[in-house]
């Protein structure tokens, strides 16, 4: 037992003491790099002073040129530009429901009606014949029956001759009032308030409810029409404003009035309405196109930057900012997530936290760690 202790005794002793030849021999050779290292230091630094004594041109920073500016913070709107027709809840064509010749047209096309107007007549001489027949009879038959209802209630005559004619005079009653709304329907009339926009019909000519005879129009209950691609089927809401652009390019205000949930199968769009500027109402026709400029994204609190200053590459798109180095300005690729783009402006969703000075003009000329001055 003494022997192995003995033994275990030796052999701590020798590996400490090659551990502490070890950790000295590594201490002594690092010491000696960084003497070496001073001393190579001091060469290139005198090797430069020398080389710049001879060739003024060498080690001196070649700097591009470049004008600045800060991010544009706040909000960002994106807009589309689409077409839109005027069309009218009240834009109809109106047929005559009776069969007949046109006797009478009593309006002019572009004149203002009111609702009720007959427009024109059908000749309907055989029918009121027919309706002065029947008028005679029930003139006699209420006549009958008042005297039998007298008679009835000073309890003369019997019970059934009073039925009898009472029977007799509601029956022709029935029949005259169905005959007098036949005799209505050989007039045409306006159904509302309105512009007789078009006639058809002429004297002479036989009626048919398979051809229009007028056609009106009411602009007060008139709308701008849009069609619009089913992407944007969320984007949009009744009240939303909008803007209505004329021939001239003259912009108004207006707003969302109706948006429709239907998708068009064949085209894939959806519709919505927009109200007609104020300014416009006068001076609008049915489906005249006018464009409107719908604001389909905003964000309040967004970072955007100029469009053209954005690049591209195979990691995806970056900007240059500027940084300090050193004591110099110089030019930094910074990776940039982007967003939506309108007039020549683009959304930053990340990459930016928006105290930056971005590089405009000259960032094309510049490269990750160019130095730069600021013009």
């Amino acid at each position: 037992n003494h022997m192995i202790k003995y033994t275990f005794l030796i052999l701590i002793l020798i590996l400490s003491s090659c551990s502490s030849d070890t950790l000295k021999s590594k201490k002594k050779k690092l010491d000696n790099l960084k003497n070496s290292l001073v001393e190579i230091y001091s060469q290139i630094d005198q090797l430069e002073k020398e080389i710049s004594q001879l060739d003024s041109s060498y080690n001196s920073k070649n700097y591009e040129l470049v004008s600045t500016s800060s991010l544009d913070r706040g909000s960002f709107t994106s807009k589309i530009e689409l077409r839109g027709n005027i069309q009218s809840n009240k834009n109809v064509l109106i047929v005559s429901e009776a069969m007949g010749k046109f006797k009478n047209i009593f309006v002019d096309e572009g004149q203002y009606v009111e609702k009720g107007t007959v427009l024109a007549s059908i000749d309907s001489e055989i029918i009121k014949n027919n309706l002065r027949e029947i008028k005679t009879n029930l003139d006699l038959l209420k006549t009958i029956y008042e005297r039998q209802a007298n008679l009835w209630e000073n309890e003369i005559g019997s019970e059934l001759d009073f039925l009898r004619a009472k029977s007799n005079y509601e029956s022709i009653e029935n029949r005259y009032s169905a005959v007098k709304i036949q005799v209505s329907k050989f007039n045409v009339v306006a159904p509302f308030s309105g512009i007789v926009d078009e006639i058809n019909a002429k004297v002479g000519e036989m009626s048919s409810p398979a051809i229009p005879s007028f056609r009106m129009y009411n602009d007060s209950e008139s709308y701008l029409s849009v069609d619009i691609s089913e992407n944007f089927i969320n984007s949009f809401k009744i009240g939303d404003s909008v803007q209505v652009i004329n021939s001239n390019g003259e912009v108004y205000k207006s707003m969302i009035i109706s948006v429709s949930q239907v998708i068009n199968a064949m085209n894939r769009t959806f519709n919505i309405g927009v109200k007609i500027p104020l300014e416009l109402e006068e001076n609008v026709k049915p489906n005249q196109i006018l464009n409107v400029l719908l604001v389909d994204y905003t964000n309040n609190d967004a970072i955007s930057v100029p469009s053209n200053i954005i690049f591209n590459d195979d990691r995806g798109s970056y900007v240059f900012v500027v940084v300090n180095f050193d004591g110099e300005k110089i030019a930094r690729k910074t990776p940039v997530l982007v967003g939506r783009s309108y007039k020549y402006q683009t959304e930053i969703l990340s990459g930016l936290v928006g105290n930056e000075m971005i590089i405009e003009k000259g960032a094309l000329e510049v490269m990750d760690g160019t130095y730069i001055k600021i013009k």
